[in-house]
């Protein structure tokens, strides 16, 4: 695996954990098994993109790491002053379960508009729905278009490729009203052409 390679050369394991929470909320597993049991030396804890507000975190496993961190963080520009107020949020966050409640509602989310997506004729989920990101390949780029004209909020990843995200906070009317833009999309989206190609 990943970890037992670079440690094999001396190198640290570093974690991008922006969706940390959503993926246990998937895996079903702990912290400590999606981390350091791994081989995780140091995890971006996400925070920001699962409720929090301006605030992410840095966990350390590795003890020689952990000696100079700070020295490091301070160094780089990355400790403001009065941080502690918005870092205070990270203790609200993970007790009582709420950063994996608040996943698992973002994940429940993206995975309801993608079983509703897939019963729809033209549409194509270029990856299975994993968190709460649904990517999703329209029939044409004028579809992705109509979209944008119609106000909803997505990344366009190729000329009918969307990346979509669910939030922590997205509720069934907002599901409902992005399929339903989807469905008027695909009464007036036109067939691509014969070579078809995904974007």
């Amino acid at each position: 695996d990943v970890s037992r390679v670079a440690h094999a050369r001396g190198l640290a394991v570093h974690m991008d954990g922006a969706r940390f929470a959503n993926a246990l909320a998937t895996l079903g597993c702990s912290p400590a098994d999606a981390s350091w049991r791994a081989g995780v030396d140091l995890l971006s804890l996400g925070v920001t993109k699962n409720g929090g507000l301006l605030t992410d975190a840095i966990v350390v496993f590795a003890p020689d790491v952990a000696a100079n961190i700070g020295y490091h963080l301070r160094r780089a520009g990355l400790v403001w002053s009065k941080m502690r107020f918005a870092s205070a949020q990270i203790v609200a966050y993970v007790e009582d379960d709420l950063w994996l409640r608040l996943a698992r509602q973002a994940n429940a989310a993206a995975g309801g508009i993608a079983q509703r997506l897939s019963a729809l004729a033209g549409i194509r989920l270029v990856a299975p729905v994993q968190a709460n990101e649904l990517f999703v390949e329209l029939p044409s780029a004028q579809a992705l278009e109509g979209l944008q004209a119609e106000g909803i909020l997505f990344q366009r990843r190729g000329p009918r490729l969307a990346r979509f995200v669910c939030r922590w906070d997205t509720g069934e009317s907002e599901c409902a009203a992005l399929v339903a833009a989807i469905e008027r999309q695909l009464g007036t989206a036109t067939t691509p052409q014969a070579n078809g190609a995904p974007s």
